[in-house]
């Protein structure tokens, strides 16, 4: 007999088993309240569920949970004068009962089935009503309920008159008392929950200068059927350990979600240090969740600052001493607060960027390579300082010419070895070196050498000839001295949230680079609006297009 939500039916055994079946792998947790006419339980021992599995009466027992299946058997002939109803209820720790297909609840005599109910439209509720015995004429019957309670498992027991605390969930207090009743304890103690020498039951909070009003109550932090935060009791699984709180789990993903737009500001702000890096740490400790969980949350934050600390630092083509300083500090910093052996390859690439990146800075303030080709003809007094293969750009009236040779920078003047043609350059007659996507750009005050050479590594070769340049011309940049193109802090920071520290093309968030839409060697400005966010993949695509 398969009965529809609201249906009942007699029952005429006088022992049954309520049995609960669903398909997969959520875990149903079955709870009984035995009722008086009230409508309210008569005390806490009228509450039957997994840390109080028997009521004392012996008339309702939790019988054993295996995978997809769960049940209580129900002695009714046993049930007490004063019990008018026994309300059968469930629950589920994560997720909700739409996670839970197929789910049937089936009352049985001796093995034999007397009646089914299928819950067909779950809600999307943590906690449920599946059905109840209520007294009739001198009998039992049953009712299939299927109602669920938004609030999940604490509205439904406070529902029935189970005492729940509305107080907030107190957390697991240190067990180092203060030494003294009155006096501040010693500038060491850390701000904490410390037990109150007048009370050992409470818990009051040190700030880290003075006593607060703050008090709770202190509960045992090593009892895996109590929950250590809110001292209500908890599930304990035979198999796996006991799992999170469904008291706390909700308020504690709840404060993580603030917790982490608070650590973004503060690592964007001040980087993983100070006060305000410090209060974070104090919040959790204040809210009773561990460092664990803080340190879990700050994992992909830690990461994503570190992609948008490089980033911002190349921003302006260099990479002082200062930057790679802050930079190796700043990895070990979050090293310390967070566990990021998964990032380590990332990391590794992005120091590796900051140590390329100031190699070619010092490069391009004349710190450069020396070559050796003896087959070259050079002066006496002049140096080789690159040697590359090259394809020489030319655009003309009649489209782009291209011719394939050598780039030849020395100390004394560039030079272009091509296929039955060639140019040189002395440094005077050079305005400007600079690389775009893969090719080196000569700007000068004569046509023949200058243009575009599309070579290998062209950020490198036009550091080295940059340099080259600057030393010919006895140009010396200022300690932090930055180009037209440097585009201040602000700016970048701008550019960044508009761009959700992703490229803005394919959305990757690794290798990231700031981009000039319109390119500034093309009259670009450097504004917000004509910047983006662009990967490495996506910039050298951009150029090719260009």
């Amino acid at each position: 007999m398969e009965l529809a939500r609201g249906a009942n039916a007699l029952v005429v055994a006088s022992a049954v088993s309520l049995v609960l079946e669903w398909d997969g792998d959520r875990e149903v947790d079955p709870h009984a309240l035995l009722l008086a006419t009230t409508g309210k339980i008569r005390s806490d021992d009228d509450f039957v569920f997994f840390n109080a599995p028997r009521h004392p009466s012996g008339a309702v027992v939790l019988e054993q949970i295996t995978a997809g299946r769960a049940g209580l058997s129900v002695h009714l002939s046993e049930i007490e004068p004063e019990v008018d109803r026994v309300v059968i209820a469930g629950s589920v720790a994560a997720g909700s009962f739409q996670d839970v297909p197929a789910l049937v609840v089936s009352v049985l005599d001796a093995g034999r089935r007397l009646f089914d109910y299928r819950v067909s439209s779950p809600e999307s509720v943590q906690a449920m009503v599946f059905g109840e015995f209520y007294r009739r004429d001198g009998g039992w019957k049953f009712r299939a309920v299927g109602q669920g309670w938004s609030s999940g498992l604490r509205g439904l027991a406070e529902e029935f008159g189970v005492a729940v605390d509305d107080d907030q969930p107190p957390p697991i207090p240190a067990v180092t008392p203060p030494a003294a009743v009155a006096p501040a304890p010693a500038p060491v103690m850390a701000p904490g929950w410390y037990v109150t020498p007048q009370n050992a039951g409470q818990v009051q909070w040190w700030n880290g200068a003075a006593w607060t009003e703050d008090r709770r109550p202190r509960h045992p932090p090593h009892d895996r059927a109590t929950c250590g935060r809110c001292g209500r009791p908890r599930a304990v699984r035979r198999m796996g350990g006991a799992p999170p709180c469904q008291w706390c789990l909700r308020e504690v993903h709840q404060l993580m979600e603030t917790w982490r737009g608070q650590a973004w500001q503060v690592l964007t702000a001040d980087g993983p240090r100070g006060p305000r890096w410090d209060e974070l740490w104090v919040m959790l400790r204040f809210h009773m969740v561990s460092e664990d969980t803080g340190r879990e949350a700050l994992r992909p934050l830690a990461v994503a600052h570190l992609e948008r600390m490089v980033a911002f630092a190349f921003a302006d083509n260099q990479i002082d001493q200062q930057e790679l300083d802050d930079f190796d500090r700043t990895v070990s910093e979050l090293r310390a607060a967070a566990d990021l052996s998964a990032a380590g390859s990332l990391i590794h690439g992005l120091r590796q960027r900051m140590l390329r990146g100031r190699s070619l800075t010092q490069v391009r303030a004349g710190d450069l390579p020396r070559v050796s080709r003896p087959d070259l003809h050079l002066e006496a007094d002049e140096l080789l300082h690159v040697d590359v293969d090259a394809v020489q750009i030319r655009y003309l009236a009649s489209g782009p010419k291209q011719s394939s040779g050598r780039l030849i920078g020395s100390s004394r003047k560039l030079r272009f070895i091509g296929a039955g043609a060639g140019s040189e350059l002395a440094w005077a007659k050079i305005v400007s070196v600079r690389h775009e996507y893969d090719t080196v750009v000569i700007d000068a005050t004569t046509a023949r050498g200058g243009g575009s050479y599309r070579v290998r590594d062209a950020e490198y070769v036009a550091a080295v000839l940059e340099g080259t340049l600057r030393v010919a011309k006895r140009l010396v940049l200022a300690p932090g001295q930055r180009d037209s193109r440097s585009i201040p802090q602000d700016m970048k920071a701008q550019v960044w949230q508009r761009d959700a520290g992703k490229c803005a093309e394919c959305g990757a968030q690794e290798y990231l680079e700031f981009d000039h839409v319109i390119p500034w060697s093309r009259g670009g400005a450097t504004s917000v609006d004509n910047l983006q966010i662009l990967c490495r993949g996506c910039n050298l695509a951009k150029g090719a297009r260009i």
